[in-house]
């Protein structure tokens, strides 16, 4: 039984490297589609549950099932299950709030998700796995950065699942003006997942060989470049303050001043990103900018029951309507009276209206209808743009505080990893401390617990530190 313990155990290491880079670089080709929704499975929902079932049986062969589930953090990861499971019934059979099939295939993504942290920490048992691991990782990210290039400079194609007629599966091209998701399907995930790599490599640059350090460096330099095509705000942001996390943690002050002249340069030099963030301030903070008059009356009393949606057609050459596949300084073609003219800010206006009037109010008046569980999975759609309003209305405050306390004892755990002797693991213990910052900026905007590539990569990643705490 041994044996075959160790030789399942072999086998997984093998899966988990698959999967870390399996996931970032496949892009979202739906095998099965599901009635009611344009999130599909996919391949790599097939390998992630192959890995998990191979992940059961060696837990049950090697006898650590019962020492896994006296742990306080997969007690606690249990706990948000079980209320996420209440909270589905509830909203299925007793408030009759959501379809019961799409609410348990909700309830399923995320358990499929957060489930990779205790498989990672249970194989990836010494620090050479480790070190693989990350290489392999500098690797994919690598060939993320390369193929986001392709796309905008040697038109590669582009899969995007930024509506349900992208989501298809259909092969697409940027238009003048779009923005770069390389493998991701939209750019925002890219823009998550490269702010998750960015802050990474800040933390280890610091423990590595000087060759190394020009490699992550130059590495580095591109992620960045590729974050700045995105023209993700939010993204950015949260890179830069996972990157200072990252400087402060890592005791490396002295470089913090390095990284705010950069971000000045970045933000002084004309780009689409810049753009992007002198409209947040004109348009959504002093309410400037040209707007659009209606022509008649009745456009301007139809203009009063708009619900402006964010223009989705930036991804490809079938997007010949789109808002966004002109340059700024142009007018929109599908402008409502009221909105701004000019292209760039229209995008910005919208993208902080549809949040602010439409999902947000959603998530609230679903937390009001059931403060406790909620009104179930899938209850306020497919996007609420911030993840902790997202929580309180699917499942309620039992639901968030149990999500809570998951992140408590992660926090925990990465603090008590900074006293490690081993000076590179105790900079990855805080490189991801800083990542997981990053990624909870980030959720603020966007519902980056829900995104099938990036959520996976951060609970994976989250579970190869917590995986350091067998071999320190």
């Amino acid at each position: 039984m041994e044996k075959t313990a160790k030789f399942i155990k072999k086998v997984l290491f093998f899966l988990v490297v698959l999967l870390f880079i399996f996931i970032p670089l496949y892009p979202k080709f739906p095998l099965i589609n599901i009635k009611g929704t344009f999130v599909a499975i996919r391949f790599e929902d097939f390998i992630i549950g192959l890995s998990v079932g191979i992940w059961v049986i060696y837990l049950i062969i090697s006898k650590q099932l019962k020492f896994l589930l006296k742990d306080k953090l997969n007690q606690a990861i249990l706990l948000f299950f079980f209320v996420g499971l209440v909270s589905t019934f509830s909203a299925s059979f007793l408030t009759h709030s959501v379809v019961w099939y799409l609410s348990l295939l909700h309830l399923l993504r995320r358990v499929e998700f957060m489930i990779l942290l205790p498989v990672v920490a249970t194989i990836v048992t010494d620090k050479k796995r480790l070190i693989w691991i990350l290489s392999f990782l500098i690797l994919t990210l690598i060939l993320v950065n390369i193929y986001a290039l392709g796309q905008q400079y040697l038109d590669w194609p582009v899969i995007s699942t930024t509506n349900s007629e992208f989501s298809k599966g259909l092969i697409l091209r940027l238009t003048p003006g779009a923005r770069v998701n390389s493998t991701f399907a939209g750019h925002y995930d890219l823009a998550v997942f490269l702010a998750m790599a960015l802050v990474m490599l800040t933390a280890l640059f610091f423990t590595v060989k000087k060759r190394i350090k020009v490699l992550l460096l130059i590495l580095g330099g591109i992620s960045l470049l590729v974050l700045i095509m995105t023209a993700a705000r939010l993204s950015f942001a949260a890179a830069f303050i996972g990157v200072i996390a990252a400087l402060l943690f890592t005791k490396k002050r002295k470089y913090i001043i390095f990284i705010i002249v950069g971000l000045a340069a970045i933000l002084i030099y004309p780009s689409q990103l810049q753009e992007r963030f002198i409209s947040t301030i004109t348009v959504n903070l002093f309410h400037q900018g040209q707007r659009y008059v209606g022509q008649s009356e009745d456009q301007n009393i139809r203009s009063k029951i708009n619900i402006p949606t964010l223009a989705i057609k930036t991804s490809s050459n079938s997007a010949k309507t789109s808002t966004f596949s002109t340059q700024s300084g142009t007018i929109s073609s599908d402008i409502a009276p009221g909105e701004p003219v000019d292209t760039t800010e229209l995008g910005v206006y919208r993208s902080f209206e549809i949040r602010y009037k439409i999902e947000w109010p959603r998530a609230i008046e679903a937390f009001v209808k059931n403060p406790f569980l909620g009104t179930g999975y899938s209850s306020i759609d497919i996007a609420t743009d911030n993840d902790f309003l997202r929580s309180l209305g699917e499942v309620g405050l039992l639901g968030t505080i149990s999500f809570i306390l998951v992140f408590i004892e992660i926090i925990k755990r990465i603090f008590s990893g900074f006293k490690n002797p081993d000076r590179f693991l105790r900079y990855f213990y805080a490189g991801t401390l800083a990542m997981l910052i990053a990624f909870l900026v980030n959720g603020l905007f966007i519902d980056v617990f829900e995104a099938s590539k990036v959520a996976s990569l951060f609970w994976m990643m989250v579970g190869l530190c917590l995986a350091i705490e067998q071999y320190s």
